[in-house]
């Protein structure tokens, strides 16, 4: 078996499906089928059974699948390793992202690097924060970028500190807020737990919601149309919104902040694609809040 036949194996066992297979690998059915059974033949074992809801991988089909899955992974570890000992900094750097964080942020800095680096490419995965925490623990990406507090045992790097405000097209009295109509969204559990208790600390009465939207861009929509109110951290405002912010403090009057923070294990420093990502990420977000 070659990395083609480790790529077949990874495909069709995510696919279960071999059309799909064939479809993603960009080969015909017939090659993917005949190069199967070349890999049967050569271990004498029966890798699946079809059904009709696709493949059902043997057990000896699992452990091959296992098999391949960690040598695409330890090939992977030896480019880095060999990219890592020359002078130019290149490889594929993984990166798992907050949603929020990718929508507002993420494509201008791959720009900047890109420009600055051009042979590192990216593979990026975006979700929720915990999604991303998970994909770290696994040793899936490089780097995760997550919104919030999140337990993480190893290196750990605040860029950024935002507000959090309550946005409406006009001015407001936030006394007057219980009675008016208010645009919730779907975002980080902690983000919602934080202005729930901010609410609790200052209103008796439940807030008026009269939409629930998928995410916080949309309900930022709606609100430039008058109708409504949200709260939302301060990333999703850009120079041309004409929105009207108040930021909110905690019981002691100091600012409710959300913080934004890189995660990684400290010894994938030792790459130079993570550690000038990294040290990129830093700079890039000490210059931009001095603008």
């Amino acid at each position: 078996m070659d990395k083609k036949d480790w790529l077949i194996l990874q495909m069709v066992y995510a696919e279960k499906n071999i059309t799909k297979a064939a479809e993603r690998l960009y080969i015909s059915q017939p090659t993917l089928t005949y190069r199967l059974q070349q890999i049967e033949k050569e271990f004498d074992i029966k890798l699946f059974y079809r059904g009709r809801r696709g493949v059902d991988f043997t057990e000896q089909g699992e452990l091959l699948v296992q098999y391949a899955e960690d040598m695409l992974k330890q090939q992977k570890e030896m480019e880095e390793m060999l990219w890592n000992s020359g002078n130019e900094v290149r490889g594929t750097l993984r990166l798992s992202v907050s949603r929020t964080f990718a929508f507002y942020r993420l494509p201008q800095i791959l720009k900047a690097f890109n420009k600055k680096f051009p042979k590192v490419e990216f593979h990026v995965n975006t979700g929720v924060n915990i999604d991303v925490v998970q994909t770290i623990y696994k040793q899936d990406a490089h780097i995760g970028i997550v919104r919030g507090d999140h337990s993480w045992p190893s290196k750990k790097i605040t860029i950024t500190e935002e507000n959090i405000a309550v946005l409406s097209s006009q001015e407001i009295d936030l006394q007057e807020l219980p009675t008016m109509r208010r645009i919730s969204y779907k975002t980080d559990p902690t983000l919602e737990m934080v202005i729930d208790n901010w609410w609790k600390d200052n209103f008796s009465m439940p807030p008026t919601s009269t939409m629930n939207v998928d995410n916080v861009e949309i309900a930022k929509r709606m609100v430039l149309n008058g109708l409504g109110y949200c709260i939302a951290p301060s990333i999703v405002l850009e120079k041309n919104d004409k929105l009207h912010k108040i930021y909110l403090n905690d019981t002691t009057g100091s600012p409710i902040v959300w913080k934004t923070r890189i995660l990684y294990r400290e010894e994938l420093l030792e790459l130079a694609m993570v550690r000038e990502f990294v040290h990129f990420l830093q700079e890039y977000h000490r210059h931009y809040f001095e603008e």
